[in-house]
């Protein structure tokens, strides 16, 4: 009889950051599963998992007789809320799945809608038919609100449910009234709760979550030491040319504002190399008129890189600015800081959970260039500033991110419920 523990993840199979996490107990003996919330292929990094692909959880009949009844269709979307594009009878299943695809289901109160294949219903008959011990839902708004509409359908048996709160998850939906009350409601459901700050611990409790909370730790997984430090010793921060900016200009990021302040510093910015990775389009129209129209003519656009080639870009970059109305530990920072990069990062983070401001890095507001301006102006010129935040960060790096000790303390998390299911 196979008595492995088995754990079915809910989480977003085309993210590095959620890969890495699952690879690191790939090798721990525990049966892993995964279940898409999307259509999109998940990335081939990861390593000794199941995903199981919603389609197969679909009778063939039931999709045919979707497909038959059209009308009934249109009726559904308007009782239940459904997007619906028309599809045709096609006896193909990836046309079928296509088809399906478009077809979005809300997952609760707020506005937040998935697939249909990839929804509450499919959910919930996998887990009724794959039995986990542990389900884990990594991320809020998509990902846990899609558990907790499968656990109304399964009802009885539903497993052990563990919630990760990635990045804005609590910290900026619960601003809205309808997301509030379902996070609320998610909170009171599940039997185990994480998160990467300890300020995001304090908002679930205020929001009656009353479960058990996992030791705080990055969602992202550690770094491997051994490779990273000769890269970040190459050269010392106050020789390197480089400012790396994030690029987001959405429901948080801020680039826009990042990008005003850089043109602020222009006098000092023109001697540098500006890289403005995962740009938002108008990141990329700001950064146009800034060429155009001021002293700064290096900036180069980075649409995506790879991890490793990430690092290697912070490792040669003496200032890192992100800015945005909300985050968590923010990735992006931490990478700046194993690299020995400058961090300036909003204090709408919980940066100050892993360094000092004016010392470490900056802490700086989501909503003033001149602010900001001048903190980026004082990093860009003060030379002891960065080489002694580089020194000090790198201590934080080697007792809170080394990737060996990262991976133990995961399976100690997931080894400490599976002791609590066998009490």
């Amino acid at each position: 009889m196979n008595t492995r523990k088995k754990i079915l993840f809910v989480a977003m199979q085309n993210s590095p950051h959620a890969c890495r996490w699952i690879n690191s107990i790939a090798n721990h003996g525990w049966d892993l599963h995964l279940f898409p919330i999307n259509h999109f292929p998940p990335l081939q990094m990861l390593k000794s998992v199941t995903v199981h692909p919603p389609l197969m959880q679909l009778e063939i009949g039931r999709i045919f007789n979707l497909l038959s009844n059209l009308d009934k269709v249109s009726e559904w979307k308007v009782k239940n809320g459904l997007q619906y594009e028309p599809i045709y009878p096609i006896p193909v299943l990836p046309k079928i799945a296509g088809a399906l695809n478009r077809i979005s289901v809300r997952i609760g109160e707020s506005q937040t809608a998935i697939p249909l294949l990839h929804g509450p219903k499919i959910l919930a008959n996998l887990i009724r038919k794959l039995k986990p011990d542990l389900i884990h839902s990594m991320e809020f708004q998509h990902c846990g609100y899609n558990v907790l509409s499968a656990k109304q359908y399964c009802q009885e048996h539903f497993p052990l449910w563990l919630a990760t709160n990635w990045g804005s998850d609590i910290y900026y939906y619960r601003q809205f009234d309808d997301h509030r009350l379902q996070i609320t409601e998610l909170l009171r459901n599940i039997d185990y709760y994480s998160c990467e700050c300890a300020r995001d611990v304090d908002l679930a409790k205020e929001l009656g979550m009353n479960s058990k909370v996992m030791p705080v730790m990055p969602n992202t997984g550690g770094f491997d030491l051994s490779e990273i430090q000769p890269l970040r010793e190459i050269t010392p921060p106050s020789k390197r040319k480089l400012i790396m900016v994030k690029g987001y200009q959405h429901f948080s990021g801020r680039v826009l504002t990042a990008l005003d302040a850089l043109e602020r510093c222009s006098d000092l910015v023109k001697n540098f190399h500006v890289v403005i990775f995962s740009p938002s389009p108008e990141a990329i129209s700001r950064a146009e008129e800034i060429m155009s129209y001021t002293d700064i003519k290096n900036i180069t656009i980075l649409p995506y890189a790879p991890h490793d080639q990430m690092l290697r870009m912070f490792a040669r970059s003496r200032v890192y600015l992100g800015v945005s109305l909300s985050d968590a530990i923010s990735t992006s920072a931490l990478e700046a800081m194993a690299m020995g990069a400058f961090p300036i990062q909003t204090n709408t983070s919980c940066c100050d959970e892993w360094f000092e401001d004016k010392v470490g890095g900056y802490l700086i507001p989501p909503d003033n260039v001149a602010f900001i301006a001048d903190r980026l102006r004082t990093a860009l010129s003060d030379d002891e500033l960065v080489n002694k935040a580089a020194e000090i960060n790198w201590l934080t790096v080697k007792s809170r991110l080394d990737q060996q000790d990262f991976a133990k303390r995961v399976y100690s998390f997931y080894h400490e419920i599976f002791h609590d299911i066998e009490k």
